[in-house]
């Protein structure tokens, strides 16, 4: 059987650009889940902040309105910080989705490259027929001599 003409060069460099795409899509993916960290944290920090302010006005002995307004602030940030932790999740499980995607394409890659370094010698790839070449290796043709070469002390 014929070998198949197609060098599959095509293919290697399609995959390393699919996971060069996916390391890209990944990084983006870590940025976005940084940001929503770091939103989460300052909204938590504004929201202790409010609470604090709001202790210290009922120590000092407000008015009813300003001791309801900052309560309704409160807890304005209190659902800010639920939103922003639910985002967080999201993020961190898109995360965990793009970072299985990257193991896949990386694998295929892998696996690409694994074929690539144990298959058989072909045109296409003289420097593994260079490695098996001893370097001043004489050929001689069976053809010039009368008998054939065997060990003499081991004639099998």
């Amino acid at each position: 059987m014929k070998p198949f003409p197609f060098s599959l060069q095509s293919l290697r460099e399609f995959r390393e650009q699919n996971q060069q795409t996916m390391r890209a899509r990944y990084a983006r993916m870590l940025r976005v889940c940084e940001e929503t960290a770091a939103q989460v944290h300052a909204v938590s920090a504004e929201l202790a902040r409010s609470w604090k302010t709001l202790c210290d006005q009922m120590a000092a002995g407000v008015t009813g309105d300003e001791l309801l307004r900052a309560r309704a602030w409160c807890l304005v940030l209190e659902i800010r910080v639920k939103e922003r932790a639910v985002a967080l999740e999201q993020a961190r499980h898109a995360v965990d989705e793009v970072w299985k995607e990257l193991l896949v394409v990386t694998r295929a890659r892998e696996t690409l490259e694994l074929f690539f370094e144990k298959r058989p010698e072909t045109q296409e790839n003289p420097v593994r027929l260079q490695d098996r070449t001893i370097p001043g290796e004489v050929v001689i043709p069976e053809a010039h001599f009368p008998m054939p070469l065997s060990n003499p002390a081991n004639p099998s």
